[in-house]
């Protein structure tokens, strides 16, 4: 598929920090929250499909691109969420439907927390109300290893950049993540290619400030509290996600949705994007949200 024409637009804010965020696409406002290993790439297929409907808002998180290290409160979900309602006010958005995919579904959680009038429905895919690795009934063993390399290698960021780099950029990276099963087949090497220049664009210190702001966070006060029209998507062979994670977000917001796809990965909405187009389609037009 052909890469987005996104527009790019940035604006500074009163602690002197600059917000870069991407809009795409006409119509009623979907504010996109990324995870931390897809970028605005993660969310090419959903846009292709329904950008002459809704006009798609997404951005990456603060400190992610610029190596961004001051005050704890620099890489929290707290943060996140109110650079979302920022981001809101600038594009003179009042509410709006929200997707959260990874790492997108806690930021998502506390946007309602701090700002539920501007939430119009919540989609929640491949993430939970808090990290697997950092609860043991939720745990997912992959997710742990990966959390507890990053860690180590934010001792010695140069080498471990460098290394990263060589890694990702390697002939053989596409198919070793086929392999180790953090994609599907149906994911082009072109796409594989765009994401994965995204996350060398990353600062890796800040990359793992902000993993840790996630492995603190805990949106399942949140949970009850949610009374807008709730879509839970997840995956089989999700190495990030549990299972009881996703069920966890599903029985904790009274009335809302649920699909388990058993063959989708953590990407899921490239390697399974037809079923989840639809299905998003599905439940925006049903709740309230169709585009006009």
């Amino acid at each position: 598929m052909k890469a987005l024409t996104w527009e790019t637009k940035r604006f500074g804010l009163a602690d002197e920090r600059e917000l870069v965020y991407n809009v795409v696409g006409t119509g009623m406002p979907v504010l996109l929250l990324n995870g931390l290993g897809g970028s605005r790439e993660i969310w090419a297929e959903l846009v292709e499909h329904l950008q002459d409907r809704y006009r798609f808002i997404t951005f990456d998180y603060s400190g992610l691109r610029d190596g961004m290290n001051g005050p704890a409160q620099a890489h929290t979900i707290s943060l996140h969420a109110r650079d979302a309602q920022a981001i809101l006010q600038q594009e003179s958005v009042a509410r709006c439907a929200v997707v959260g995919w990874s790492m997108g579904v806690p930021v998502a959680l506390e946007l309602f927390a701090q700002a539920p009038s501007v939430v119009a429905s919540l989609a929640l895919l491949c993430g939970g109300a808090r990290a697997s690795w950092s609860r043991s009934t939720l745990q997912s063993l992959p997710a742990v290893w990966v959390w507890r390399i990053l860690r180590v290698l934010r001792r010695r960021p140069r080498v471990s950049q460098h290394l990263l780099k060589l890694g990702l950029q390697s002939p053989e990276a596409f198919t070793w993540a086929r392999r180790l099963g953090l994609m599907g087949e149906q994911i082009s090497e072109d796409l594989f290619a765009r994401m994965a220049a995204a996350l060398l664009e990353y600062d890796l210190t800040s990359y793992v400030a902000t993993l840790d702001g996630l492995t603190e966070y805990d949106a399942s006060h949140v949970l009850p509290l949610v009374d807008v029209p709730t879509l839970v998507i997840g995956g089989g062979h999700d190495p990030f996600t549990s299972r009881a994670g996703l069920e966890e977000l599903a029985q904790g917001v009274a009335g809302a949705e649920y699909l388990f796809m058993p063959e989708g990965t953590h990407y899921l909405l490239l390697d399974q994007a037809e079923w989840v187009n639809l299905r998003l389609e599905k439940f925006w037009n049903e709740r309230g949200y169709a585009a006009t």
